[in-house]
């Protein structure tokens, strides 16, 4: 089947910006590390998967519902910073340049937008997603994979049987297994006092956390029923929290999202901007490699990510 890649845009760019040093500098000295790393990512991306559909899914500048129902979701999470934000312009511009169909929903996560585009493609072509986001493991399934680069720069490959075998429960009880252990990295309570163990064992044994508590006189021991009795609000907002939405009105068809390649000229313009010789060469724009700026060149250690 034709293959459609969904990337999760700024889950590579926070990953690029913290994993690049800030040497790297266009010539008014503005950082370029998060954008190198996420046009390097692309042209991995492209290479390896060579999809036949492509888009960038971006997270919104609204709050989401998440935040209207919750005002602490992600409220720990530093705000972004200024060297980061700078970029995001100039990602979105090459981006641009590379001919990628970028769609963005304001009020809504890019996780909602891919999980809207996986699903209502996924009868039509073979779904690869690129994030190292976990809450897209709900979507693994018949047609839906999820391609997560490791920290040496190679690609694992996560699917419906992955995912069951790595959690201990399949893809669609993601948001059950939050709305009980909760998830420290957004902010998510789940029931106060319930660990891992505890909340695979209550989805084995009743499915979901509205099944858990249909069936709250079965649930033992008592000091486990108090919790669950006492964090019930909790619980079901928290799994409301951790599910992704399949609804979102992208107004995208799979025509639409049709990649047909990029433009060498537009590409090689783009990259001129920054003096991205080593990408040039990669794309084979740049048959003769001059000297080596140390500012702007990688390190092949760093660049394990992408």
């Amino acid at each position: 089947m034709p293959k459609l890649l969904l990337i999760d845009t700024f889950n590579f760019l926070h990953r690029a910006y913290h994993a690049l040093p800030p040497s790297f500098r266009d010539a008014n000295g503005e950082p370029t590390n998060a954008v190198y790393g996420v046009t390097s990512m692309l042209i991995n991306m492209l290479t390896q998967v060579k999809p036949d559909y492509l888009v960038a899914a971006l997270d919104g500048e609204k709050p989401t519902f998440r935040v209207g129902d919750f005002t602490s979701y992600k409220a720990h999470r530093k705000p972004m910073e200024d060297s980061l934000a700078s970029q995001i312009p100039k990602t979105l511009d090459m981006l641009s340049a590379f001919g990628v169909k970028q769609v963005l929903v304001d009020g809504y996560e890019a996780d909602d937008i891919i999980a809207t585009l996986a699903l209502g493609f996924s009868g039509k072509v073979d779904v690869i997603i690129a994030s190292n986001d976990r809450d897209l493991w709900q979507l693994a399934g018949k047609n839906i994979m999820l391609m997560v680069p490791d920290n040496k720069g190679k690609l694992e490959w996560v699917g419906k049987d992955e995912v069951s075998t790595r959690l201990g429960f399949a893809p669609d009880k993601i948001a059950d297994y939050k709305g009980l252990r909760g998830d420290p990295s957004d902010n998510i309570p789940g029931v106060y006092g319930i660990g891992e163990k505890t909340a695979v064992k209550l989805i084995e044994q009743f499915g979901s956390v509205e099944d858990v508590y249909r069936n709250i006189d079965k649930v033992t021991p008592e000091s486990l029923k108090e919790k669950l009795l006492e964090n019930y609000e909790q619980a079901l907002m928290s799994k409301k929290l951790a599910t992704l939405i399949m609804d979102v009105p992208v107004g995208v068809t799979l025509s639409d999202t049709k990649y047909p390649g990029y433009d060498k000229e537009k590409v090689l313009a783009e990259l001129g901007k920054y003096n991205f010789k080593s990408l040039m060469k990669r794309l084979g724009l740049l048959p003769e490699e001059g000297p080596k700026n140390s500012s702007q060149q990688p390190d092949e250690n760093q660049l394990g990510l992408f």
